[in-house]
């Protein structure tokens, strides 16, 4: 990595990325940065270190993140959920993106209102993914196509 895209990691991504081990079968290895208001960047580990182009796919989702994260809340509206909100907690463009074929995921939980330890607390994981290239040439403008890929503890 440049010390130009270093400097805009930096600028975009203010803290150092960290390892961290997810489980799993087999269980891998990926890093981990953590934004002023708390969300979690995750990228995939490339030989002991954070892959450099999921860095600066990162750097590049989050400088455009408020347009992505509006268009993922969309899709959080028919869940129906009252009496709290939806919290993008992570962005993550490591292997649970690369196992849903995504580009990266942004991954929401509900925070309610009014604490209830019985109720379930809702996790919603929504998957940005290029569409297959359509036409050839300049004329090829890319489009993230977005679609809920994993949900989990929503009560029915």
């Amino acid at each position: 990595m440049n010390s130009n895209l270093h400097d805009l990691a930096m600028l975009a991504i203010p803290s150092e990325f960290l390892p961290i081990h997810r489980l799993g079968t087999p269980s891998y290895g990926e890093w981990m940065a953590v934004l002023p208001d708390s969300t979690e960047i995750i990228v995939a580990d490339a030989a002991g270190k954070p892959s450099s182009l999921g860095i600066e796919k990162a750097i590049s989702i989050v400088q455009s993140r408020a347009y992505l994260e509006a268009r993922a809340r969309q899709l959080l509206v028919p869940l129906g959920q009252e009496d709290g909100e939806w919290r993008l907690v992570a962005i993550d463009f490591g292997i649970e993106a690369q196992h849903h074929d995504d580009e990266f995921l942004m991954c929401f939980a509900f925070q309610a209102t009014k604490p209830n330890l019985a109720a379930t607390r809702p996790y919603v994981e929504i998957g940005f993914a290029l569409p297959v290239q359509l036409s050839t040439g300049p004329s090829f403008s890319p489009m993230f196509l977005l679609t809920i890929q994993t949900a989990t503890g929503l009560a029915g």
